[in-house]
């Protein structure tokens, strides 16, 4: 009976340290600065810089917006890319500081955004539609913005949560450009590489799968939406099988939305450099 009570307590004071260690990691945010090569990479956009936000989950985060803020500042960034569910559907949008963050991080740098299945599930989608246009984000549903980085065009391009590349309509060859996609879901990954002969992303912007909520030590994430147990696409970089040069760049986000608390697996603030060395 002893041996079974000192068991249990051991038990129980193991599970209570994983909680503990799950809430300081929820509150403590992993800055990732990552590095992608592209050789066809114009020389005047060598050593662009990128931030890469997603899944915020507005009021889900325990990371302060004025954090994010201030990381971007710090990481003085070209574009700022935000992939979607940046408020839970389960918010309301009046009650968070949606339109403060977007406004700070828009004056820091052009700012780009799509939506997320949280975004498009809610009655409130017309209503953050209007707040990221008018804080200064450019919201891309099915479409594409030639911007001006560096001296460079560069095709910057979106699509609404759940659609594919094949619904971008194209009034401009973007062939010869650097083209740059943002997308919710990171699962269909290899379908926006081929979907389009007339659009090849070089590099892909996702979120969606929070890390797979619990990551396991070399193993990576234990579950996401769309992708199920021990999911492909988490976090970090991935090369497409078809062309290694077309890369996948996923965040695990900011905030949690059903499941609580995430084990292993900080909030995630993303810095990216592109080279052409």
């Amino acid at each position: 009976m002893k041996k079974f009570l000192w068991g249990f307590i051991f038990l129980c004071l193991i599970f209570i340290m994983l909680l503990v260690h799950g809430y300081n990691e929820n509150r403590s945010l992993d800055v990732d600065e990552l590095t992608i090569r592209l050789p066809d990479l114009p020389d005047n956009l060598d050593q662009l810089k990128i931030v890469h936000l997603s899944d915020i989950h507005f009021p889900k985060n325990r990371i302060d917006p004025d954090h994010l803020i201030k990381e971007t500042q710090k990481a003085d960034p070209d574009v700022i890319f935000l992939t979607g569910d940046l408020i839970d559907r389960t918010a309301s949008i009046e009650d968070v500081p949606l339109a403060e963050l977007i406004q700070s991080l828009s004056q820091i740098a052009p700012t780009y955004s799509v939506s997320g299945n949280h975004e498009t599930s809610s009655r409130q989608l017309d209503q953050w539609n209007d707040i990221m246009t008018e804080n200064g984000a450019v919201l891309l549903e099915n479409d594409i913005h030639i911007a001006t980085l560096s001296g460079e065009k560069v095709a910057i391009m979106g699509v609404k949560d759940g659609n594919q590349t094949s619904m971008i309509p194209l009034s401009e060859d973007i062939r010869e450009l650097p083209v740059l996609l943002l997308a919710h879901h990171p699962e269909f990954f290899p379908s926006y590489t081929t979907d389009n002969p007339d659009i090849q992303p070089d590099v892909t912007f996702s979120g969606h799968a929070h890390g797979g909520q619990i990551r396991l030590p070399f193993i990576g994430g234990l579950f996401a939406p769309g992708q199920g147990f021990f999911p492909k696409y988490t976090s970090g970089v991935y090369s497409s099988s078809q062309n290694a040069d077309q890369k996948l760049v996923v965040s695990r986000g900011i905030g949690n939305s059903l499941f609580p608390l995430r084990i292993n697996n900080k909030p995630h603030f993303i810095v990216i450099t592109l080279t052409n060395q």
